[in-house]
């Protein structure tokens, strides 16, 4: 669809119809018509539906959550966790009962929310049969014998300790909304839904973070980012999400428009795999043997794939999911090239020559011009690789060598993920958390990787122990152990567009409690 003019409104839906309509505070009193509103624009396709605060599978999912429900705690830029509708959140000694207490804050009826709503509210994202984003994440609550104490005290009861608890009550899609209701939400957010109005979000002039500048929030999404780019250049939209490294480039030094970069958002990965399942007794074959990892490892040139594909708005990988994550080991240099010794480990895995599919992330569009490159360089190591298109998800895992891309989101949810749950385990954490952080930007975790009881034994650690140095310590060698399957080639940024006329734009990485907070912004 191109983001015309014409186009933009017809986007913009019943929202555009209501543009003279003035939002009500939560007390009543009518908001600043005059003042203008601010247009946001996202990947994806509409037309938008009420926000459901608990199911937010896609970024612009996510930024409408965060304005109309606020979450107990919110994610710092190193992905930890600090209050945010909470005022505190602390543990017993034991790590299975946590206390925590509201601050004052007026929902979009006039009423405080209480303890009772924050509860309901957990305990739907919880039930499986909600579909919430988040459930996978909540799967270790006790939520029959967790309670509200007070009306603003509740005690959330852990089935196993777990000192890394506070993550879970900062991640996307645990909005807190009145009763528990998150199909017709009000919630404490700094912009709230009036039903007709699906794509825009009025102001809650009641926020306990203050009354917002904008009048309204209005969302468009587009699946084309050169539309989103040319929207922002027209005017037509003050926030554009995700462009891309040659957009961001054209923005900077225009007048008019600029470009505001979070680095280290997100880790992309070559994987090399299926190793075939544990206890099946069949042969690794060279892609599941570690030496080819290695030669892919050492046959590609990091800082050439930075510098080509995503001109040079990121850094070479240093093989580590998270540079720059609380629970990263920094300090790590990226693996410098060596063909030769790329070229024995080919032999050695019996690969020379071997005709090896190359495999696009589906969901990360830089991964095109960067197989390109590859391929080149990894023919240099006797590798014939072969750009394509990954099979259906339901033709199973294809051997070879593919490209993926992570968010960035906190290194215990994602070791969780890489982790895959306990042998005859209930728990499916591991098959959807990635996504639930980070919604539609292909953060799938490799098959190969399920079942990494090495890991899960470290996690266990980093849960059950109080010292935070022991915790960080685990969380350093979980990271590690997964390195034997996948290469970092890049950590790179996010790239949002801005308007002149929008301030208040802040570099943030997705999903943390800076990113896509519209309440900060002012027009003019």
């Amino acid at each position: 669809m191109q983001l015309s003019r014409r186009s933009f409104l017809r986007a913009a839906g019943a929202s555009a119809a209501l543009a003279g309509i003035p939002a009500l505070a939560a007390c009543g009193a009518p908001a600043d018509a005059a003042a203008p509103r601010l247009v946001a624009s996202f990947a994806g396709t509409g037309p938008l539906g009420a926000p459901d605060p608990h199911r937010v599978w896609r970024p612009v999912d996510r930024a409408r959550a965060a304005a109309v429900a606020d979450t107990l705690l919110v994610w710092d830029q190193d992905m930890t966790a600090r209050p945010h509708l909470a005022a505190s959140v602390g543990p017993d000694r034991t790590g299975t009962r946590w206390r925590v207490r509201l601050r004052d804050a007026l929902a979009h009826d006039g009423r405080p929310i209480t303890a009772a709503d924050a509860l309901a509210s957990l305990r739907r994202v919880a039930d499986p049969a909600t579909g919430a984003s988040a459930g996978p994440l909540l799967t270790n609550l006790d939520t029959a014998a967790s309670r509200a104490v007070s009306a603003t005290a509740l005690e959330l009861v852990l089935y196993t300790p777990d000192f890394l608890f506070p993550l879970v009550l900062g991640a996307p899609g645990t909005g807190v909304v009145r009763e528990g209701r998150g199909d017709r939400p009000v919630g404490t957010g700094a912009f709230r839904f009036l039903p007709g109005a699906q794509d825009a979000l009025y102001r809650h002039d009641g926020h306990w973070l203050g009354r917002p500048p904008s009048p309204a929030v209005e969302f468009v999404v587009d699946d084309d980012e050169e539309n989103r780019y040319q929207a922002l250049v027209d005017g037509l939209v003050h926030w554009a999400h995700d462009l891309f490294p040659h957009s961001a480039r054209r923005l900077l030094g225009r007048t008019g428009t600029t470009v505001v970069s979070a680095p280290g958002s997100a880790t992309r990965f070559l994987d090399v795999g299926p190793a075939p399942a544990a206890g099946t007794g069949e042969e690794a074959g060279p892609f599941g043997d570690p030496r080819l990892t290695e030669a892919v490892r050492l046959g590609i040139d990091r800082t050439e794939l930075v510098h080509e594909v995503l001109l040079d708005l990121a850094e070479p990988g240093d093989d580590l999911f998270g540079p720059g994550l609380a629970g990263h080991p920094a300090g790590r240099a990226p693996v410098a090239r060596d063909v030769a010794g790329a070229r024995e480990l080919v032999v050695a895995a019996g690969a020379s020559g071997l005709r090896v599919p190359l495999l696009f992330d589906p969901f990360d569009p830089m991964s095109r011009p960067a197989a390109d490159l590859v391929a080149e360089q990894l023919a240099a190591a006797g590798l014939r690789c072969v750009p394509r298109e990954p099979d259906p998800p339901d033709a199973g895992p294809t051997p070879g060598i593919r490209f993926r891309r992570a968010a960035a989101t906190p290194v215990p949810l994602h070791l969780r993920a890489a982790a895959g749950p306990a042998p005859g385990s209930a728990d499916t954490t591991a098959d959807t958390t990635a996504d639930t952080t980070a919604g539609t930007t292909g953060d799938t975790v490799p098959s190969a990787d399920a079942g990494r009881s090495d890991v899960r034994a470290l996690l266990a650690t980093a849960s059950r122990v109080p010292d935070e140095a022991r915790r960080t310590e685990a969380l350093h060698r979980a990271l590690v152990l997964l390195r034997d399957r996948s290469t970092v080639w890049s950590s790179g940024d996010e790239h949002v567009g801005v308007s002149a006329d929008l301030s208040g734009v802040e570099p943030a990485r997705p999903d943390t409690g800076t990113w896509a907070r519209f309440h900060r912004m002012r027009m003019g």
